[in-house]
């Protein structure tokens, strides 16, 4: 058993037990990173949890990370890590690109924050409604989750409707209506193809959970059967088109695209993650374009920021009525935010734009595939059936024997081996948490590297995937 310090609230600490963890993984963790100990703890007098982002914590303490450039992350105790997370997938160029330092030099030289409209957002909006089939205009935000509200907000307004439906299984940020059913557990998830909705959080009215539809990613039929019976009531379907890096089957897309057309229901793609698949993102690879689509973390070179984009007509709702001076009339949504379209965020990612030419994206899925190629080949050799997934630049490994399509084949997988995994490499020299993935100056010896990380790490861990889940053992 190793005892842990978290916080009970902000005034005092309360020890906790964590048995999960196998005490030789864990031991030297804490070895390592003695500094990112002590950081945490002082951290943990002023902030729950310790940080402001629930996602970085992991047991038996978080890494407090102190610089990165390139591919190279260090940590308070001076580690050197081989990153594979890039702030889950937000840095695509890596860290301190020197376009992008370029970039926010020279807007620091203009100011901050200046009150009014600036050169540099229209500019990135221009790349964006390039990029996208079927967009006239974009509005930005300061985060992907502020990109989604806003895009489910405007589908209401535009269709005089209130329900909105999400796949079970998928995160569109921290806000009332999609903190549903985001990883229920399965025992109140309901049936497969007519999930129940599952406030994700307490806090959440009874109410929400009326508005909020769920159904599983990639089942066509399910998808087609719930949008046709609430066809009359439903203002819009969100949908990952690539959920939790987990790719579309076939038709899946295409069948959200028609069956929502036939019934004049708009189609939101949250495209946050998987807009860096390729230079027209998730819609771009499959050739399916949404009503709207909603983007983050790589449009704005790693400062915060968010984005839905759509045609003319679909964004009337926040469009200026013309009027002649002094006369001024609102539009019908009036979104506003101090820090919408910060210059900095469309200067840095307007540049981060500007470098991501197909050849670069060509080069990523090239160094995906092979990560994905070497971890089959790692487990095979260490006579470990888990499952590996992801595609374009994204990979994972999922501890479980089933092939996984959606969030109840991801559930079966032992989540305790993927914390003994993520932490052992740490220990080994790699920082791969949540969404995995390879930047575009990942280089082939990085993937090699890891690689040769990862199968020592899968052997290591044997007989602890002897104990938790000795079926994913080849006999």
């Amino acid at each position: 058993m190793i005892l842990l310090q978290t916080p009970a609230n902000n005034k005092r600490l309360e020890e906790v037990s964590i048995f999960c963890l196998n005490m030789d993984i864990a031991s030297e963790y804490s070895k390592q990173n003695p500094g990112s100990k002590e950081a945490y703890k002082k951290a943990c007098r002023n902030l729950p949890s310790g940080c402001t982002r629930t996602v970085l914590y992991w047991p038996p303490f978080p890494l407090c990370l102190a610089a990165g450039r390139g591919t190279r992350l260090w940590d308070v105790d001076g580690n050197k890590r081989i990153d594979f997370n890039f702030n889950n997938t937000t840095l695509i160029l890596g860290h301190n690109h020197p376009k992008v330092v370029e970039a926010i030099e020279e807007q620091l030289g203009k100011g901050t924050v200046l009150g009014g409209p600036t050169e540099v957002e229209p500019k990135l909006a221009e790349e964006l409604v390039r990029r996208l089939d079927g967009v006239d205009m974009v509005r930005f935000t300061p985060s992907g989750t502020e990109a989604n509200m806003q895009a489910v907000r405007l589908a209401r307004s535009y269709t005089g409707r209130e329900k909105v439906a999400k796949c079970e299984g998928a995160y569109h940020g921290s806000w009332d209506a999609v903190d549903i059913s985001v990883a229920p557990p399965l025992e109140k998830a309901g049936p497969r193809d007519a999930p129940f909705s599952v406030r994700q959080h307490e806090g959440i009215p009874d109410g929400v959970l009326e508005n909020t539809l769920v159904f599983p990613f990639n089942d066509a039929e399910a998808a087609e059967a719930l949008v046709r019976k609430h066809r009359d009531e439903l203002a819009a379907v969100i949908v990952e088109p690539v959920q939790r890096d987990t790719p579309p089957t076939p038709d899946f897309l295409k069948a959200l695209k028609d069956v929502t057309k036939r019934h004049e229901v708009l189609l939101i793609f949250d495209e946050v993650i998987s807009f860096r698949l390729s230079q027209g993102g998730a819609q771009g690879l499959y050739g399916v374009t949404p009503d709207i689509t909603t983007m983050g973390k790589i449009i704005g070179g790693g400062f915060p920021v968010g984005a839905y984009a759509s045609r003319e007509e679909v964004m009337a709702p926040v469009v200026l009525p013309e009027t002649v001076f002094p006369d001024f009339k609102a539009p019908r949504l009036g979104f506003s935010g101090t820090f919408n379209a910060h210059p900095v965020s469309m200067a840095a990612g307007l540049a981060v734009m500007q470098e991501m030419k197909p050849e670069v994206y060509r080069r990523m899925d090239f160094l995906g595939e092979r990560m994905r190629r070497g971890l089959r080949r790692a487990l095979d050799d260490v006579g470990v059936g888990a499952f590996v997934g992801g595609i374009g630049s994204f990979f994972h490994i999922i501890w479980t024997g089933e092939e996984v399509v959606d969030y109840r084949t991801a559930a079966t997988g032992n989540r305790d081996l993927g914390r003994y995994f993520s932490l052992d490499m740490m220990n080994r020299g790699f920082f791969l948490l949540g969404h995995p993935n390879v930047s575009a100056v990942t280089t082939e010896e990085d993937v090699d590297t890891a690689l040769d990380g990862a199968r020592q790490s899968v052997k290591a861990l044997k007989p602890i995937i002897k104990e938790r889940a000795p079926h994913l053992l080849h006999t």
